[in-house]
């Protein structure tokens, strides 16, 4: 496999607000170890399993871990909201892992190739489809009310079934 440069692109960061993390929190067995390969001290996904007893291992690029670079840690769950322009090579790595994930992703477009289409059929795949969109908060700090596309969680190994639904609460810290 060819190695990949893990570089952001302009758009790829946005973070996740905390009231999106609780929806894949409940699916989750209490007290795990999760790794957010994409995440700081500071994130969302990183403060909110903390706080509620998970275990969590974090990184980020910006700190000097690379996801396609480094060893994966010892831990139960993969979660993050990664760069959108790596998706197919975040995904491919991700199966090559072997353990149950979750991705908080743009559900634009995610069966259009046939790429990813191709993948989706050899591996297992859930969607946790959230309503209504998240907002998530730019580099900036600017926080969007709703996002201009249809986000939620890509998962596998995690929902009991293949499509779930799950209403946000926008008001959880």
């Amino acid at each position: 496999m060819a190695q990949i440069q893990f570089q952001f692109c302009k758009r790829d960061e946005y973070f996740t607000p905390p009231y999106a993390v609780y929806p894949i929190m409940r699916r989750l067995r209490p007290g795990a170890t999760i790794w957010c390969p994409f995440d700081t001290k500071d994130s969302a996904f990183v403060k909110v399993f903390s706080n509620s007893g998970f275990h969590v291992i974090y990184g980020h690029i910006q700190t000097g871990q690379d996801f396609f670079q480094m060893d994966v840690p010892e831990c139960d769950y993969i979660i993050s909201n990664p760069p959108y322009s790596l998706k197919n090579q975040v995904l491919e790595r991700l199966y090559r892992i072997g353990k149950p994930f979750a991705l908080l992703i743009n559900f634009q477009g995610i069966f259009s190739s046939r790429e990813r289409f191709q993948m989706f059929q050899a591996h297992q795949v859930e969607m946790l489809w959230l309503h209504p969109r998240v907002g998530y908060i730019s580099e900036d700090g600017k926080l969007f009310q709703s996002a201009p596309f249809q986000s939620g969680y890509l998962c596998s190994g995690i929902c009991e079934n293949q499509l779930e639904f799950e209403y946000l609460d926008k008001n959880m810290k």
